[in-house]
């Protein structure tokens, strides 16, 4: 996939902050003991306060801090953890939305607010199939607004009494604290930010108020985001490159080669509304117990719509083909190949509610209680509409053949003369591509696809805690830690679809098992080989073999009216690409298109929606367990050291339903005397619920060393694990195939963590100035992961024409692992030593370097020819990336410019069309003003 988006950020934010019995106290607590008090704001503020918290760690973190109150330095969390080294972000439409940390992807990463975990659901996402629902742990950083939050730490070696569940690190996200701010506050700011792309303003309004009270015992705070969003995207798309190797329309040579079942160009308005509302309440009457109340609520709408071109590809009537030495085409003319026009229009609307409570209790004695309990909410409605009209040349449309019908003229000659497209990839990786059809001609539009899917998710977690601590002064023993821990989270996915139109697909209920692909092909390969023996000698000629495969033709492409169209230039689409595009649309009216398609197949369900229990996910986790930490300091040859050492027990149950079948047996399909495939009969699809339970036992150890006032030494070692994505483990069972090719897909409800050995160590040094640089070695020896794999397994039946029926049985499976391991290198310098306005610049820049090898990698994906193989690599590891950020700051105004790149990287070892999937390496560009 390769796309466009641009944008600028133009921030009118000139915040406006009051801080008057702050102010006040600290001028006269210079007056009485003649000092003078300096307050640093602003990004060095940020930078000094992250260092701080970096430093101060009982294990390896790094950190980000708002650089005052209701000032987060980027315009989301995700943004500001792309400066950390290791960390990498993912982007939905120029926003962050997810993190990868040293290579792990988002699922791997736990996120929480306030150390707890927050119900999250995506927006405005919906699989047109279901084959897929996302039920995913993967936390969405678009849900919340960065102004509610004062920092945010990534914990890359764990402790004993932190929440398990990443491999990759914990991001904890902090949201502000009014007793940590003692007196009244109040700040404020207006942004204004210009999308070029969509020549679009959006609004960014943000406030806080934060005051104490009764002797600054009690403390209330309360912030509020608003932001208008609106961004476009230009896209082009290629997707599930096939395998073919046979003759061509233009010569019976065998020709091999790779390409794009599918590819198209379009773009996509995507509007964002989100309203984040936190409130904080704490009252602590003594340094020696407290309690602090918070809530958070957030409303998040998102509406897509896009509008372009699609070509299907997927009938391989190819002429005029030139490959690379890869075996990939870089230019083919394809006959028999129509045009989509494409409207798709989606969004979601999502409110998230969480509430906590903590306390804690310090006794005389040196015991000390801590107690937290918290529970969120997530629910989200989402929205999808897909339509397709296709554009096709003269020849007859309205002929009611029944699909696989040999009587249409146009399949009857060895050359038709059909339309054409022209595709080349002569400038990189998005080809040219021009056609014989009149794209701006509505009179040529036909009925093709028109999909209203519609999904409600929900996500409800609770957690409590309850730890308690005892001083200790034995030798080298500082302290002990022992708690218990519960969490339940619940998770669901109820789909929502009725009425479909697809011309080869028949009337009534939608049912996700449906083979839309066609029957002439599959695997890209013809099912009838061309053997001269045969008399077959191309494509055409294959179409008419008595009793022989057909194509999925006769269909009903029947006409639309014309006035539901509107044609469109676009001749700026892509323009950076230097490809050469198709330059007219016809934008398609929703309600007149599917009016049409209503009388046009009879189906008054088209284009609405209704409930769909029979397809309902849902999953329970429950967690408990205790744990135990062991706090120690000295001092080794007169060089200070601190170290903690612990073991965390914890116990998971899940308990998942989803909808399944089991097959009853194969019966032969039988046509004229020969067996031409196979009828899989099964149960009636229904919900069943599996169950699960495991254990696991985490030890972990951090220890530092201070070298000298500025260097310090940092080791650790630790057991983690990331439980498996809830929607893996709901049950879902499916089968299909032919002619003895038979497959079985499946999720797995039996399986286990991923689990691994992590050893981390750095070196760190800070300046007296601010200035700071570090380097950390990490090696992680992950000894269980899961991947989807195929194995070949009996059916239990056979057949006189195939013998013993083996199943394609895809499903995720546990697997040893592998390993990585990698460096980091960071640094932070003021550039103070020059002159003048240059004094107040600086620069922060990291380097992050990851390789791995999965020790059950396979040579090739599955033996697929003409197929980059994915190596021994594992997924998502991204050999080098980098981040340069450079800043400057004086009284009255600020900027930051920062550069974030990473190199490509495996993506799946089993993609589309089974063959592995890599991204490219890209960098992006980030520019903010502030005053």
């Amino acid at each position: 996939m390769s796309h466009t988006l641009k944008h600028s950020l133009i921030y009118l934010a000139c915040v406006s902050a009051l801080y008057t019995s702050h102010e006040s106290q600290a001028q006269d607590i210079a007056k009485e003991k003649d000092v003078e008090i300096v307050q640093v704001l602003g990004i060095r503020s940020s930078l000094t306060g992250a260092l701080d918290n970096k430093r101060s760690a009982d294990s390896v973190v790094d950190s980000i801090s708002a650089e005052d109150l209701g000032k987060f330095p980027d315009q989301n969390i995700a943004e500001s953890l792309q400066r950390i080294s290791g960390v990498f972000i993912d982007r939905q439409s120029g926003e962050g939305s997810k993190v990868t940390v040293r290579g792990f992807g988002p699922e791997f990463n736990t996120v929480r607010l306030n150390n707890r975990t927050i119900a999250t659901i995506e927006t405005g996402e919906v699989d047109y199939f279901f084959s897929e629902v996302n039920l995913s742990r993967a936390f969405d950083f678009q849900a919340l607004a960065a102004e509610v939050l004062s920092g945010a730490d990534v914990v890359k070696s764990p402790t004993s009494d932190m929440w398990e569940g990443s491999l990759g690190a914990s991001v904890n996200m902090r949201t502000a604290r009014p007793l940590n701010n003692i007196g009244f506050h109040m700040s404020g700011s207006a942004q204004a930010r210009y999308q070029d792309l969509g020549e679009e303003w959006g609004p960014r309004l943000s406030g806080l108020i934060s005051n104490t009270f009764a002797e600054d015992s009690m403390g209330l705070l309360f912030a509020v985001s608003y932001e208008d969003r609106k961004t476009r995207l230009e896209e082009h798309r290629g997707g599930a490159w096939s395998y073919y190797n046979g003759p061509t329309v233009d010569s019976d040579e065998i020709v091999e080669f790779r390409f794009p079942q599918e590819m198209g160009q379009s773009f996509t308005i995507d509007d964002r509304k989100r309203l984040s509302i936190n409130s904080t309440f704490q009252y602590e009457p003594s340094a020696d117990m407290g309690m602090t109340i918070d809530a958070l609520y957030v409303d998040f709408k998102r509406t897509t719509m896009t509008q372009g071109i699609n070509a299907p590809l997927q009938f391989p009537f190819f002429s005029n083909v030139e490959t690379d030495e890869n075996g990939t085409a870089t230019s083919f003319v394809k006959t028999f190949g129509p045009v989509d026009y494409r409207f798709e229009e989606g969004g979601g609307d999502s409110e998230t509610l969480a509430l906590g409570w903590n306390g804690f209790l310090y006794l005389d004695n040196g015991v000390s209680f801590n107690a937290d309990v918290s529970w969120s909410r997530a629910t989200a409605r989402n929205d999808a509409t897909r339509l397709q009209a296709a554009i096709k040349d003269n020849n007859p449309w309205d002929n009611p053949l029944a699909p696989g019908s040999v009587d249409d003229p146009r399949l009857g000659e060895t050359s038709p003369d059909f339309e054409t497209n022209i595709i080349t990839w002569e400038n990189g990786d998005v080809p040219s591509w021009s056609t014989s059809l009149d794209l701006a001609d509505p009179a040529n539009a036909r009925a093709h696809v028109a999909l209203t899917p519609s999904i409600e998710l929900e996500d409800e977690v609770f957690e409590s805690k309850f730890d308690v601590g005892f001083e200790l002064d034995s030798g080298a023993i500082r302290g002990l830690q022992t708690g218990v821990f519960y969490s339940d989270r619940k998770k669901g996915a109820l789909p929502f679809n009725s009425g479909i139109y697809r011309p080869n697909v028949p009337e009534g209920p939608f049912d996700p098992g449906y083979n839309s692909a066609g029957t002439l092909f599959w695997d890209s390969n013809f099912v009838a080989p061309f053997d001269p023996t045969d008399g077959i000698q191309s494509p055409w000629e294959a179409i008419n073999v008595p009793n022989g495969p057909r194509p999925n033709m006769g269909g009903r492409f029947f006409s639309l009216p014309v006035d539901i169209f509107t044609p469109v230039s676009v001749a700026g689409l892509l323009s950076d690409s230097g490809a050469s595009f198709l330059t007219s649309f016809l934008l398609t009216d929703k309600d007149g298109y599917c009016e049409a398609v209503r009388q046009g197949s009879g189906n008054n369900d088209v284009c609405s929606s209704q409930a769909r229990p029979d397809l309902a996910r849902n999953v329970e986790e429950t967690t408990y367990g205790a744990y135990v930490r062991l706090d120690l300091d000295g001092e080794f040859n007169e060089f200070p050291w601190t170290a903690n050492f612990g073991l965390r027990y914890v116990e998971t149950d899940t308990s998942a339903s989803g909808p399944s079948v089991e097959l009853i047996r194969i019966d032969p399909v039988d046509a004229d005397g020969a067996t031409s495939g196979l009828d899989y009969v099964t149960t009636e699809r229904q919900i069943i619920e599996k169950k699960n339970s495991y254990s696991n036992l985490l030890p972990s150890l951090n220890a530092k060393i201070s070298l000298s006032d500025n260097v310090d030494l940092r080791t650790a070692v630790a057991k983690v694990i990331t439980r498996p994505n809830l929607g893996d483990i709901t049950p879902n069972q499916s089968f299909s195939g032919l002619y003895g090719l038979s497959t079985r897909r499946s999720n797995n409800t039996d399986l286990q963590p991923y689990e691994a050995w992590q050893y981390d160590a750095s070196l760190e040094y800070y300046a007296d100035n601010g200035n700071a640089f570090s380097i950390s070695l990490f090696y992680k020896d992950i000894e269980r992961f899961i991947s989807e794999s195929t194995e070949l397994v009996s059916s239990g039946f056979s057949h006189p024409a195939f013998g013993e029926i083996i199943f394609r049985d895809t499903t995720d499976r546990n697997r040893e692992g592998g390993s990585i391991q990698g460096y980091e290198l960071a640094g932070l310098m003021y550039f103070d030593f020059l002159p003048g306005f240059l004094s107040n610049a600086g620069i922060q820049a990291n380097y992050t370097f990851v390789t791995g090898q999965d020790d059950e990698a396979l040579a090739s994906p599955q033996g697929l020819p003409l197929s980059t193989a994915p190596g021994n690599g594992l997924e998502g590891f991204t050999p080098h990336s980098y981040n340069i950020v450079g800043f400057y700051e004086d009284d009255s105004f600020s900027a930051r410019v920062s550069w974030n790149w990473r190199d490509q990287f495996l993506v799946k070892r089993t993609g589309l069309a089974g063959i592995a999937e890599h991204f490219d390496a890209y960098g992006q560009l980030d520019l903010g003003f502030g005053c």
